[in-house]
């Protein structure tokens, strides 16, 4: 179960609050008809350095990230899927800090995996054994649906534990642009052979239909990540569209409006949410994490209300480690937010 599933009620007008999306929006794309017309480069050579590129502008490090260590992939489903495909062996252990996104387990199940779930606080305390028996650690960071960020000095120490017993960490870094990009780990992939970072521009640009995505690791990694992938696995309207809008960041405070457009949102959000006795996780990112206990109501119950409302939110009993105490809001503009607090009145008033 994922959330953004707004076609689902075409016939109706709906405002979706279940995808947690930039709510800057969409920057300017250029045409890009006459792109089908040819295949594309299958090195994607300019793709991979653009996307180098754009991490190198938001988060510095010692080593310079190059087209070297980048792995295309339609959308982050795609790179999970060829992670597991190209390391995980069956009989192998999948160690995931939960709550999280159901296709890191998915993906490690159907090539032979076993599956074990740590709670997402406690996993910096993931005892030396446990890390030892397994083959890979799954982090998202910042974390899937909580919205916490653990610092980047907590992670790399995480990932030096998990190096030294020469298991993967796999840290999905999909929201970390619109989070604290300075909080990435990604230079860690200079630092050893096991780490492993995944970047999605679905919602740094708020387009979860392009489908594009990149991994990051040590060279000789990514190398043998590429091979294994599929061959044009990105369209060339894709390639020319997601080039444009990194590009086109890089020269702008896209990104820089984008967060505090954020925090600003979520300020308000999380004020509204407390005064009509909702209990909001604390977020760092562009979501919120409810307890909605307060209001006598599931989560089922209350997701079905909002829709007869109009609105979209992500019922999170499907959550490892939630139930159905749980729902999570993304954070929109303030007139979007407005009329999210308008149908939780109309529903819980």
């Amino acid at each position: 179960m994922h959330g953004g599933r707004i076609a689902e009620y075409a016939d109706r007008s709906m405002l979706d609050f279940s995808a947690n999306l930039n709510p800057m929006g969409v920057p300017d794309i250029p045409a890009v008809v006459k792109e089908i017309t040819h295949y594309p480069d299958n090195n994607y050579l300019r793709l991979r350095t653009v996307f180098a590129d754009f991490v190198e502008r938001y988060s510095k490090g010692e080593n310079r990230i190059t087209a070297a260590n980048v792995i295309p992939a339609n959308g982050s489903s795609e790179f999970i899927r060829l992670f597991a495909e190209a390391v995980i062996e069956r009989g192998d252990l999948a160690i995931i800090a939960a709550p999280a996104f159901d296709e890191y387990a998915f993906q490690c199940r159907l090539f032979g995996a076993e599956v074990q779930y740590c709670d997402y606080s406690r996993i910096l305390e993931l005892p030396s054994d446990q890390i030892s028996d397994a083959s890979v650690v799954f982090l998202c960071n910042p974390n899937n649906p909580t919205g916490g960020l653990i610092t980047q000095s907590d992670v790399k120490r995480l990932a030096e534990r998990c190096s030294s017993h020469e298991t993967f960490l796999f840290v999905d870094e999909a929201f970390i642009e619109l989070s604290d990009p300075v909080e990435s780990i990604v230079h860690s992939v200079f630092d050893s052979e096991f780490v492993v970072v995944l970047r999605s521009l679905t919602k740094v640009f708020a387009v979860p239909g392009l489908r594009l995505g990149f991994g990051i690791a040590s060279s000789e990694l990514a190398e043998l990540l590429n091979r294994a992938r599929l061959v044009w696995n990105i369209g060339a309207p894709a390639e020319m569209i997601g080039t444009h809008l990194m590009e086109a960041c890089m020269k702008s405070d896209y990104l820089e409006r984008s967060i505090a457009l954020i925090a600003k949102e979520r300020r308000y959000l999380m004020k509204e949410l407390v005064d009509r006795g909702f209990i909001p996780y604390k977020s760092n990112v562009n979501f919120i994490l409810i307890d909605i206990s307060n209001s006598n109501m599931d989560s089922h119950t209350m997701t079905q209300k909002m829709i007869d409302h109009g609105i979209l939110v992500r019922d999170c009993a499907t959550f490892r480690n939630l139930d159905e105490r749980y729902i999570r809001v993304a954070v929109r503009t303030r007139a979007e937010n407005q009329r999210l607090v308008q149908a939780f009145d109309a529903v819980v008033g």
